[in-house]
């Protein structure tokens, strides 16, 4: 993420939270996001495309304020193509101020709820936060579980185990 990315979610979040509507804003924000196809944003991103024209589609969307005021921003500016980075870095200022950590657990199979509530108990003890266990399979995995969380990796998979072990028989 740019340091540009950054600023615009810190000033987002800013304003969400003196409103007490950062929630509202990260979930309207997210749907966007995962609403937006390449067609939409070649439209945000043609110079062809007058910029009242962009704003006037804005102003449709049944969003925020605060969360159009920002895109009729990124369209002044030129900086659409942010979006995304913005709404990422705007996601982890809100969770870290509320405490919150989604761990990622990469798995052969699916994992079941036992497994996963272990998981998420154990995390909540050592990180004392609120903790959401997200399970994503990856058939790589010979065996094992990897881990994602707050830009961390902890790899615990065979696959891992096995290149340590080939790091250190061929040095």
């Amino acid at each position: 993420m740019s340091a540009l990315s950054e600023q615009y979610a810190i000033a987002l979040f800013e304003l969400a939270e003196e409103n007490k509507e950062a929630l509202n804003i990260e979930e309207a924000f997210k749907a966007f996001v995962e609403g937006v196809d390449s067609e939409t944003t070649n439209f945000f991103l043609h110079p062809g495309v007058e910029k009242a024209q962009k704003k006037a589609i804005i102003r449709e969307l049944a969003l925020p304020e605060t969360l159009k005021n920002l895109f009729y921003l990124l369209v002044d500016k030129n900086r659409f193509d942010y979006l995304e980075a913005i709404y990422e870095s705007f996601k982890d200022i809100r969770s870290n101020q509320a405490n919150e950590m989604h761990v990622v657990v990469f798995s052969k199979k699916p994992l079941g709820e036992k497994r996963l509530d272990a998981l998420k108990d154990a995390y909540e003890a050592k990180y004392h936060r609120s903790v959401t266990i997200e399970n994503q399979l990856d058939e790589s995995i010979v065996g094992g579980l990897r881990f994602e969380f707050d830009g961390k990796v902890i790899d615990d998979t065979v696959n891992s185990t096995l290149k340590q072990f080939q790091s250190r028989l061929t040095n």
